[in-house]
Protein backbone atom coordinates (compact mmCIF):
# COMPACT_ATOMS: atom_id res chain seq x y z
CA UNK A 1 0.00 0.00 0.00
CA UNK A 2 1.42 3.25 -0.86
CA UNK A 3 0.80 6.21 0.98
CA UNK A 4 1.16 10.16 -0.34
CA UNK A 5 2.88 12.43 1.74
CA UNK A 6 0.27 15.09 3.32
CA UNK A 7 1.71 18.41 4.64
CA UNK A 8 -0.65 19.07 6.88
CA UNK A 9 -2.80 16.46 7.84
CA UNK A 10 -6.27 16.34 9.55
CA UNK A 11 -6.56 13.54 11.85
CA UNK A 12 -9.36 12.48 14.53
CA UNK A 13 -8.97 10.67 17.71
CA UNK A 14 -12.00 8.73 18.55
CA UNK A 15 -12.05 7.45 21.89
CA UNK A 16 -14.25 7.21 24.72
CA UNK A 17 -11.85 8.53 27.37
CA UNK A 18 -10.93 11.89 27.83
CA UNK A 19 -7.42 11.77 29.05
CA UNK A 20 -6.66 9.57 26.51
CA UNK A 21 -7.70 11.26 23.41
CA UNK A 22 -6.27 14.16 24.74
CA UNK A 23 -2.84 12.01 25.37
CA UNK A 24 -3.97 10.95 21.72
CA UNK A 25 -3.78 14.68 20.48
CA UNK A 26 -1.04 15.90 22.49
CA UNK A 27 1.62 13.13 21.05
CA UNK A 28 -0.02 13.86 17.66
CA UNK A 29 0.87 17.33 17.64
CA UNK A 30 4.47 16.94 19.28
CA UNK A 31 5.48 14.63 16.60
CA UNK A 32 3.68 16.94 13.73
CA UNK A 33 3.05 20.46 14.97
CA UNK A 34 1.04 21.62 11.80
CA UNK A 35 -1.66 18.90 11.57
CA UNK A 36 -5.39 19.33 12.74
CA UNK A 37 -6.48 16.75 15.46
CA UNK A 38 -10.42 16.66 16.40
CA UNK A 39 -11.71 14.04 19.10
CA UNK A 40 -14.87 12.33 19.10
CA UNK A 41 -15.90 10.27 22.17
CA UNK A 42 -18.31 8.15 20.60
CA UNK A 43 -18.98 5.99 17.01
CA UNK A 44 -22.08 8.49 16.56
CA UNK A 45 -19.98 12.07 16.68
CA UNK A 46 -17.17 10.32 14.53
CA UNK A 47 -19.12 9.49 12.14
CA UNK A 48 -21.13 13.62 12.12
CA UNK A 49 -17.68 14.59 12.14
CA UNK A 50 -16.18 12.81 9.07
CA UNK A 51 -19.54 13.60 7.09
CA UNK A 52 -18.70 17.17 7.93
CA UNK A 53 -14.72 17.86 7.06
CA UNK A 54 -12.61 15.50 5.37
CA UNK A 55 -10.15 13.73 7.74
CA UNK A 56 -7.12 12.40 6.35
CA UNK A 57 -6.34 9.99 9.33
CA UNK A 58 -9.19 8.58 11.75
CA UNK A 59 -7.48 6.80 14.93
CA UNK A 60 -10.21 4.71 16.84
CA UNK A 61 -9.57 3.48 20.12
CA UNK A 62 -13.37 1.91 20.82
CA UNK A 63 -13.48 -0.98 23.23
CA UNK A 64 -14.85 -4.67 21.78
CA UNK A 65 -16.71 -4.63 19.02
CA UNK A 66 -18.10 -1.16 18.87
CA UNK A 67 -13.75 -0.34 17.53
CA UNK A 68 -13.94 -2.31 15.09
CA UNK A 69 -17.45 -2.04 13.59
CA UNK A 70 -16.60 2.13 13.09
CA UNK A 71 -13.49 0.89 11.74
CA UNK A 72 -14.96 -0.69 8.72
CA UNK A 73 -17.82 1.81 8.67
CA UNK A 74 -15.36 4.62 7.80
CA UNK A 75 -13.44 2.56 5.41
CA UNK A 76 -16.31 1.78 3.82
CA UNK A 77 -17.93 4.78 3.51
CA UNK A 78 -14.61 7.50 3.30
CA UNK A 79 -11.71 5.02 1.02
CA UNK A 80 -9.64 7.64 0.99
CA UNK A 81 -9.12 8.25 4.47
CA UNK A 82 -6.75 6.10 6.34
CA UNK A 83 -7.87 4.65 9.65
CA UNK A 84 -6.07 3.13 12.42
CA UNK A 85 -7.63 0.49 14.96
CA UNK A 86 -5.57 0.31 18.38
CA UNK A 87 -6.84 -2.59 20.36
CA UNK A 88 -5.57 -5.45 22.68
CA UNK A 89 -4.24 -8.23 20.64
CA UNK A 90 -7.52 -9.85 19.44
CA UNK A 91 -8.02 -13.04 18.10
CA UNK A 92 -6.91 -14.07 14.64
CA UNK A 93 -10.44 -13.87 13.43
CA UNK A 94 -11.01 -9.96 14.30
CA UNK A 95 -7.18 -9.00 12.53
CA UNK A 96 -8.46 -11.17 9.67
CA UNK A 97 -11.78 -9.28 9.74
CA UNK A 98 -9.35 -5.98 10.27
CA UNK A 99 -7.41 -6.85 7.36
CA UNK A 100 -9.73 -7.45 4.93
CA UNK A 101 -11.39 -4.22 5.11
CA UNK A 102 -8.76 -1.69 4.93
CA UNK A 103 -8.10 -1.22 8.76
CA UNK A 104 -4.86 -1.11 9.74
CA UNK A 105 -4.53 -2.38 13.48
CA UNK A 106 -1.78 -1.12 15.84
CA UNK A 107 -1.56 -2.10 19.55
CA UNK A 108 -3.03 -0.17 22.16
CA UNK A 109 -2.44 2.33 24.25
CA UNK A 110 -1.37 4.97 21.93
CA UNK A 111 2.45 5.62 22.81
CA UNK A 112 4.77 7.57 21.39
CA UNK A 113 5.69 4.02 18.87
CA UNK A 114 2.21 3.73 18.31
CA UNK A 115 1.75 7.14 17.28
CA UNK A 116 5.17 6.69 14.68
CA UNK A 117 3.63 3.78 13.42
CA UNK A 118 0.04 5.67 12.56
CA UNK A 119 0.89 8.62 10.98
CA UNK A 120 3.49 6.98 8.70
CA UNK A 121 -0.25 5.66 7.22
CA UNK A 122 -0.33 9.81 5.81
CA UNK A 123 3.37 10.08 5.10
CA UNK A 124 5.00 10.72 8.26
CA UNK A 125 7.96 8.10 7.86
CA UNK A 126 10.82 10.27 7.99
Amino acid sequence: MSTAIVLAPTILVVDARAASRMHAACLIRNRWPDARVEEANDGISALAAVAEGGFDLVIVELAGEAGLALAQRLRQDRPACQVALLAEPGTAATRRRADQSGVRLFRSPMTGDVVEQVLALVGLDD
